[in-house]
């Protein structure tokens, strides 16, 4: 095939169901493929402008270093389809089936991709920033070092999802669902997790400053390392949750279950623990100075080695409590 050779949507369907495929690096202007079945072409580095590409077929195609940009695609069919480096800037993919799609690198700023189904789609490294995917399904994809600043994702579903090194400050993800997710050294910073399902996420070294977490569910997740100052956790469930060496300066917990976490050697300086549920939780050597753990329930809770200066332990319940100096109450 020529190189930008201009085709219009006539010649390219006629030569498609004559059985080509090789459409490396045409120009396609204001093109009508809607519905159109494009399965295994190759458009790859090919300009694409102003084309309706609604509900087309392009399962296993090759459209990777594509210009896409404002492309047309809702409820596209894009299974396993290679978008690496594509410009989907703006794209409409909303509804849109990237089940098993190579995006790597590609640009997918300001794009819709809302209820989008992205099952184990990869986006290594791809630029998302602001972009839309309520509700869509990013189970078991990979976004290892993704750029989702200010991206909506709320109720979204990130199921076992690989987030390593992401960056995903200012994100919404509230009620998403991050079940098992991997978010190890993801940067959260401000970003809203408000009723977000994390359990047994791995949040290790993740940096969570003044994120909203309220109501969400981290029961079992692994934070060792995390950095969490300025953050609200009220009403959350940490239950059995890894807080070994976490920063918490300044947290909200009020009214947080936090029932047999692990908060080793953490710095909860002028945390907010006021009715915190800690019954077996583990504070041994944590930095409580300062904080409000006002009617906090320590029942069975292991402080020894704990930091209480300047706490507010008014109608603290102790029952079974290990103090700091090893002393248990009875």
């Amino acid at each position: 095939m020529s190189i930008s050779k201009l085709f219009d949507t006539e010649e390219l369907l006629k030569q498609y169901k004559q059985g080509q495929r090789n459409f490396k690096s045409i120009k396609l202007i204001a093109a009508n493929l809607r519905q159109a079945n494009l399965n295994r072409i190759n458009l790859s580095q090919a300009v694409i402008e102003q084309v309706n590409f609604t509900g087309v077929k392009l399962i296993n195609a090759n459209l990777s270093g594509a210009n896409l940009h404002e492309g047309k695609l809702e409820k596209a069919q894009l299974i396993e389809t290679n978008l690496s480096q594509a410009n989907l800037t703006r794209a409409c993919l909303s509804q849109a089936d990237l089940s098993g799609a190579i995006a790597s690198s590609a640009l997918l700023s300001q794009a819709d991709l809302d209820r989008a189904t992205m099952i184990g789609c990869s986006l290594v490294g791809t630029q998302l920033q602001k972009a839309t995917l309520q509700g869509a399904n990013l189970t078991g994809a990979t976004l290892a070092g993704a750029i989702l600043t200010g991206a909506n994702l709320t109720s979204a579903i990130l199921t076992r999802a690989i987030l390593t090194n992401a960056n995903l400050d200012l994100v919404k993800l509230k009620d998403a669902i991050l079940i098992r997710a991997y978010l190890h050294r993801v940067s959260l910073r401000q970003a809203d997790l408000a009723g977000a399902d994390l359990q047994f996420a791995d949040l290790r070294g993740a940096d969570l400053r003044e994120a909203n977490l309220k109501r969400a569910n981290l029961e079992g997740a692994n934070l060792k390392d995390v950095d969490l100052r300025g953050a609200n956790l009220s009403q959350a469930n940490l239950e059995g949750a890894e807080l070994t060496n976490a920063n918490l300066q300044e947290v909200v917990l009020k009214g947080t279950n936090l029932t047999g976490t692990n908060l080793l050697n953490a710095n909860l300086d002028k945390a907010n623990l006021s009715q915190a549920n800690l019954c077996q939780a583990g504070l041994l050597f944590t930095n409580l100075t300062g904080a409000n753990l006002k009617e906090a329930d320590l029942t069975q809770a292991n402080l020894i080695g704990a930091n209480l200066s300047q706490t507010n332990l008014l109608k603290v319940l102790w029952e079974q409590t290990i103090m700091p100096n090893g002393r248990k109450l009875e």
